[in-house]
């Protein structure tokens, strides 16, 4: 049968029309968001996170914890109230989750967050069961729940850990917020994940862990794991299994907040260098609005304190994910301020919350 043919130069065409395609595909890059501690004055400083993200197109936010302090009066939440209004320490406890929802989390909108477990939503009165309660809308997500019917029996119940994957990253959230973790059954669960993503045609070619407090030995190591005895124990294995995992091939970086300032390449300690051949990369961001610390003295030297903002992973098609600090300023805070929001403390918040 006759098959007319194309000519050589429009085939050469075709042909490199579809490299590009391909080389297209292959390069692009999509970028995602995480900070933590969001309590003292994050009603300031979160809806310009928010404000920010959306403009640069990020997949989604990822809160490591502490949205508000419980153990006494957040000042963004009393400074927004009613001329002559005052609380209780009961009657704010009653409010404060709600505070974080209204003043917080509504500045998102329909745009993605992702929650974990701080310390503070473990003080009294607050609780695990209360916490899952309250939040299991954003544990329970979509994308979560899609994944815990795809990890069928291994999966989690909706809980304050869990994991999805968005193009081809692993995203776990691990609940290290209280001193009974890390638990046997978060563990089993962890060590389920991880061997899954090490299975030949899991498609996962990064592997990305979200925490509240550092793994141990870290240059965080004084806010950190390292205070409780099961804490340093499992975080070491836990470190270790994400060392493991690495070695194995996969990208992966452990981020954490729980200290209020920004460092990167916290993992890059004495202890680490001398018990592996590569450390895991790491880094610490606490500065959504929470009280802010001095950093370590042997902290790198682009680490930042006395900052508000978040960090950016921009991640690559083979899974290689760069992180770039952004700061926000007065302006940024003052721009997405909500209307009952004062002025002057906002500016009190930017100059004075810190240590």
């Amino acid at each position: 049968m006759f098959r007319p043919s194309l000519p050589q130069s429009l085939l050469a065409a075709f042909a490199f029309a579809i490299f590009s395609a391909v080389a297209q595909t292959n390069d692009a890059t999509w970028t995602f968001a995480v900070s933590g501690d969001s309590r003292n004055c994050g009603d300031f400083v979160m809806p310009a996170i928010a404000a920010s993200v959306k403009a640069d197109h990020d997949a989604f936010y990822w809160h490591l914890g502490d949205f508000r302090l419980t153990s006494n009066k957040d000042q963004d939440l009393v400074s927004m109230l009613a001329p002559g209004k005052d609380l209780s320490i009961d009657e704010y406890h009653r409010i404060e989750w709600d505070d974080f929802l209204t003043h917080q989390m509504a500045a998102f909108g329909s745009f993605p967050v992702f929650l974990g477990r701080g310390n503070h939503e473990n003080a009294a009165p607050m609780t695990r069961e209360g916490y899952v309660a309250k939040f299991e809308t954003f544990l329970d997500r979509a994308e979560v729940a899609e994944q815990r019917k795809a990890d069928g029996a291994e999966a989690a119940p909706v809980g304050p850990w869990y994991h999805w994957t968005h193009e081809g990253v692993d995203f776990i959230t691990l609940d290290n917020a209280s001193k009974d973790e890390f638990s046997e059954a978060q563990l089993k669960w962890l060590r389920g994940v991880l061997d899954r993503d090490l299975e030949p045609g899991s498609g996962i070619r990064a592997i990305v862990a979200g925490m509240h407090e550092a793994l141990p030995h870290s240059k965080g190591s004084e806010h950190a794991m390292d205070d409780w005895e099961l804490g340093e124990r499992t975080g070491d294995l836990a470190y270790t299994w994400f060392y493991d995992a690495q070695a194995a091939g996969k990208h992966v970086y452990l981020i954490a907040s729980h200290s209020h300032y920004y460092s990167p390449n916290v993992f890059n300690t004495p202890y680490w260098k001398q018990h592996s051949t590569r450390v895991v990369p790491g880094l610490i961001i606490g500065s959504a609005g929470a009280r802010r610390y001095p950093l370590p003295r042997d902290a790198e030297k682009t680490a930042k304190s006395h900052i508000y903002g978040y960090v950016q992973g921009q991640v690559h098609a083979d899974g290689q994910i760069d992180f770039k600090l952004h700061e926000l300023s007065e302006d940024d805070l003052v721009k997405s301020r909500w209307p009952n929001a004062p002025l002057e403390a906002i500016h009190e918040c930017v100059v004075h919350n810190a240590e």
